[in-house]
């Protein structure tokens, strides 16, 4: 409990922290105005897209997959890991309690971004006229938004622990979201089974599944898998190190 406080306390005081937090509320004021302001009054009132306008709080997920990279390779980058280990020197003890502070600060950062897109949506509704209708299908995403960052914080402590340098594992992890999901594309079918796609599904909260896209428990069970894979693999790497080396 004591090695869950101090994670939790190094990632809250970290301003790195805070600006994720106002990267993604400005973008999602952004994507959100724009998605909103391009829409037509029929479409606007339609449940569908009001489904899809709920669901931008998803983007947490990708703060989410960067925050749980960083609370690893940020030890490493700083040179403060031998500290943590003294402190903590039983190495499982320090990277579970890692994986529990990222996953707790990242369920903390979904839940506002579902709250600041539900407020930029009801704010723009309200100013074009149009009811925005609140009920279990449409709140749907929000609680995909929260599980999806949460599944994906774990994972991010997964890469870091892997990789343990804090810029390699920032560039894998934008270079996957942004150019090999797009790739796996190609594979047809089987891409929906790819990280970006299965968290997408969880986010997005479809009780069945589409060509494209998992169901979302099928899709919770691939992402939470993904998440065991990469944080066995990175603990064994860190696990079976001789000695910490520097990040960067």
């Amino acid at each position: 409990m004591n090695a869950l406080r101090a994670e939790l306390l190094k990632a809250v005081t970290t301003r790195l922290l805070l600006w994720f937090g106002l990267g993604l509320l400005a973008f999602l004021l952004l994507v959100l105005s724009i998605h909103i302001g391009s829409h037509d009054l029929l479409s606007l009132s339609q449940r569908s897209t009001q489904r899809s306008t709920l669901a931008f709080g998803g983007l947490a997920a990708i703060v989410g997959v960067l925050i749980g990279s960083l609370l690893v390779t940020a030890e490493y980058a700083h040179g403060t890991i031998n500290q943590s280990l003294l402190a903590v020197p039983v190495r499982e003890k320090l990277l579970t309690a890692k994986l529990a502070a990222a996953v707790l600060v990242v369920f903390a950062i979904a839940v506002l971004a579902d709250a600041a897109t539900l407020l930029i949506a009801e704010v723009w509704y309200h100013g074009r006229g149009v009811n925005l209708h609140l009920g279990s299908d449409t709140l749907a995403p929000f609680l995909g938004a929260v599980g999806g960052s949460m599944i994906a914080a774990g994972i991010g402590v997964g890469v870091g622990a892997l990789l343990r340098r804090q810029t390699g594992a920032i560039i894998a992890i934008l270079l996957w979201l942004l150019i090999g999901e797009g790739v796996i594309s190609a594979a047809g079918d089987s891409a929906r089974f790819a990280p970006g796609h299965a968290l997408g599904a969880v986010v997005a909260a479809h009780e069945v599944g589409a060509r494209d896209m998992l169901g979302v428990w099928a899709a919770v069970v691939v992402g939470l898998l993904y998440a065991a894979i990469f944080c066995t693999a990175g603990f064994l790497v860190v696990l079976n190190s001789d000695a910490p080396t520097s990040g960067d």
